[in-house]
């Protein structure tokens, strides 16, 4: 019976610490810029998984990524994609969804309140599991896996209800210091505006 009050008694304090660990990540995201490449991987029931590489530089809900000829950044309002192919650059205002579409970490963050949270420790990973209490979000499924000893991002798999499934691997990522720039400028560029 004592063993079974301790247990509960202790209850809260996993579940604070649990979603503490996804808390602290965001919070350090807001804070810091985090760059890494990248390979994000598009798989689908009926076709062949689709596979891009890039580089993104992330601070708070800002980020800039180099995907194939394409570079896309947000500033936090506006939404800024460059097709290097026709030289057009693209303005608009983002829907939540269509950001996390372009980066899932934003997603993280979107339904951190919204979700049951699942933390598991796994070698010297976290392993962060959010389950959406709205289906209507469109994702069943939210999975983060963090370094354990500095919370830096190594994978982010966002599983939706049509059974699409979107991974993205980051490779040897890190915080940086230097300032950034998180708008896309090409003055002699066809602009699409779309605000």
């Amino acid at each position: 019976m004592r063993k079974a009050v301790i247990i509960i008694l202790m209850w809260p304090m996993v579940c604070m610490a649990q979603s503490d660990v996804l808390q602290n990540f965001l919070l350090k995201m807001e804070r810091q810029t985090l760059e890494s490449d990248f390979s994000v991987t598009i798989s689908e029931k009926a076709t062949q998984p689709t596979t891009l590489n890039g580089h993104i530089l992330m601070h708070g809900e800002q980020f800039k990524a180099d995907i194939m000829g394409m570079e896309v950044a947000y500033d936090g309002i506006t939404l800024y994609t460059y097709n290097e192919g026709n030289d057009e650059l693209t303005l608009s205002t983002p829907m939540p969804d269509e950001l996390a579409e372009v980066n899932p970490l934003l997603f993280a963050k979107a339904i951190a309140g919204n979700c049951q949270t699942e933390v598991r420790e796994q070698g010297g990973n976290y392993t962060v599991t959010l389950l959406p209490d709205n289906s209507a979000a469109g994702v069943r499924e939210f999975t983060l896996q963090l370094r354990k000893h500095d919370l830096m991002p190594m994978v982010a798999t966002m599983k939706e209800t049509g059974m699409k499934t979107t991974t993205l691997l980051f490779r040897e990522p890190s915080f940086v210091t230097t300032a950034s720039e998180f708008s896309i400028n090409k003055p002699n560029a066809y602009i699409n505006d779309l605000r």
